[in-house]
């Protein structure tokens, strides 16, 4: 089952990814995301988090929606995947992690590397790309000349790839700059690891 989660980030402004929202099979909003969806008359299925960036006035219009989680040791974002992952959902499109407070930005893709262990798929998407997660060996989808940037959780991770330009050969990368602005050579690529099951993070820059 899937379900798509609205964090207070940056709101979406491609029509793909507004329709997604309004298409959604089960619609999360993160606290105070609400306001977004108002604003295009989309109806959240529950809004989820500490409620410290909702209004008084939809906090009454949506009262039989919200599930409050007062506890500070996750963010809005973790609170409703995990709520999410006990109801049974397993697949994620996360929009709005991005943007805005950069250490929030930060701290939500992060994240993948935990809530890949807890699901089958999930992903963050903005207007500018998608971040997804994979466990080693993985073969991803690309188009031709896509820009695409990895990101090792575990900096000892050792990398090798086919199809990609810049190729890496049991390469580290400690430095989350080392992985970024490699390109996709065809329809997909492989990255395999020297232990099997490691996190790997890929950025795909959308091709306008």
């Amino acid at each position: 089952m899937k379900a798509t989660i609205l964090a207070n980030g940056d709101f979406p402004t491609l029509n793909s990814l507004i329709n997604e929202l309004r298409e959604a099979e089960f619609l999360v909003a993160c606290d105070g995301a609400v306001c977004h969806l108002e604003q295009l008359e989309i109806q959240p299925d529950i809004i989820i988090g500490d409620l410290d960036s909702i209004t008084e006035r939809l906090k009454e219009k949506y009262s039989q929606k919200i599930i409050h989680i007062k506890e500070q040791e996750s963010n809005d974002l973790s609170k409703a995947f995990f709520y999410c992952v006990d109801l049974g959902y397993d697949d994620f499109s996360i929009l709005g992690a991005t943007g805005k407070r950069e250490d929030h930005t930060i701290a939500n893709i992060s994240l993948l590397s935990i809530y890949i262990h807890h699901c089958k798929s999930v992903v963050i998407k903005s207007d500018f790309g998608t971040f997804s997660v994979h466990k080693t060996p993985c073969k991803i989808s690309s188009q031709k000349g896509q820009q695409i940037s990895i990101f090792t959780p575990n900096p000892n991770t050792l990398l090798t790839s086919k199809g990609l330009k810049y190729p890496l050969h049991h390469l580290a990368l400690p430095l989350w700059a080392k992985g970024t602005l490699n390109e996709a050579r065809g329809e997909y690529f492989t990255l395999h690891s020297q232990k099997e099951g490691e996190c790997v993070i890929l950025y795909h820059a959308l091709i306008h």
